[in-house]
């Protein structure tokens, strides 16, 4: 994806906004405060003042080529519900709200919203995560059932060969790939006769729940 648009520039709609103008996308800002636009203008590659629950007004400005549209209107829950409404007809495929409650989040699915966002449960979810296992670096869901991990080497497979550690056959996870830490060197699909070291970082993909299995045993 390459083309975003981002509806609503408060804290959260800002700072997508200005992210993924730095990984290089196109971003349009869109916001009714002109002291928002001023904020964010010089940044992404275009910016503009209006309504989002004006139909008119959104389509003289995005078309069916927007990748994806992330919208984040704070408490003003109907100007969220028109805006999915109005892109949708607009046709953009991909649209990302940001709810206040679960009635909201529900009235957006039904809407046609492609996904909900809450900053405060996710966030909130990854330091559970974060506290709770120290070994697990990163986290990226697959599916409801599926994921791949980055996680550090637990003690108990430092030292070891692949071949010994029968990771697929005992956990039926897949060890996709590795990284070392100190060198920053990455293996995709390392050989069976692969040692792994401390500063091995592991990349690895299964179900959650023989994910979740492995860590208790190790």
């Amino acid at each position: 994806m390459n083309n975003f648009v981002v509806i609503g520039l408060g804290n959260f709609g800002f700072h997508v906004a200005k992210n993924l103008a730095e990984k290089g996308k196109n971003v349009l800002a869109i916001d009714s405060n002109p002291g928002q636009i001023d904020k964010i203008k010089n940044i992404v590659s275009d910016s503009v003042i209006g309504d989002v629950k004006n139909r008119q007004f959104l389509a003289e400005f995005i078309d069916g080529t927007a990748d994806a549209a992330i919208i984040s209107t704070g408490d003003r829950m109907f100007d969220s519900i028109l805006a999915v409404h109005h892109l949708k007809e607009i046709g953009v495929k991909n649209i990302y709200v940001k709810a206040i409650d679960e009635t909201h989040a529900q009235l957006l699915k039904l809407m046609g919203a492609t996904d909900i966002i809450f900053p405060e449960k996710d966030i909130a979810g990854w330091w559970a995560n974060k506290l709770s296992e120290p070994n697990l670096i990163e986290h990226l869901p697959l599916s409801e059932d599926y994921s791949i991990v980055e996680y550090a080497c637990p003690d108990k497979f430092a030292g070891s060969t692949l071949k010994k550690l029968e990771l697929r056959s005992k956990y039926k996870i897949l060890l996709v790939a590795v990284k070392d830490i100190m060198t920053d060197e990455f293996i995709l699909m390392p050989a069976a006769d692969f040692v792994l070291k401390p500063d091995t970082i592991l990349i690895l993909m299964g179900k959650k729940e023989d994910i979740n299995r492995m860590k208790l045993k190790v």
